[in-house]
């Protein structure tokens, strides 16, 4: 027989799921300066095996958005990459890249 003790557990755990499974978590990566002709890439990847909403914005070393998209040339001076992503970060990988044209990767670093 269920209690009201424990239904009121019951419910109160279910709703603390509900509250984290809907919760955002924000990612940065460290700063890159992408000079010249290259820019700045930033990717991130759902690793969940679910369907789970993100946002990636570009950001100059004031914090100013230069866009919401994943890549940005070197002389709008871009320098991090914020991710916005729904649940657990740890769903989700992202990284920040310097790309030269007709090269490839310069270098990269992992978002936290």
């Amino acid at each position: 027989m269920i209690t009201n003790r424990r239904l009121t557990f019951a419910l109160l755990a279910g709703l603390i799921l509900i509250a984290w499974a809907a919760h955002a978590t924000t990612l940065f990566t460290p700063p890159l300066v992408p000079d010249g002709d290259n820019q700045l890439d930033c990717y991130l990847l759902n690793v969940s095996g679910q369907t789970l909403s993100a946002s990636i914005e570009v950001l100059t070393h004031e914090g100013v958005v230069l866009e919401s998209v994943a890549s940005v040339l070197a002389d709008e001076q871009p320098r991090y990459c914020k991710f916005v992503v729904e649940g657990n970060k740890l769903h989700f990988r992202g990284s920040i890249l310097v790309r030269q044209p007709g090269v490839g990767s310069v270098s990269a670093l992992s978002a936290e």
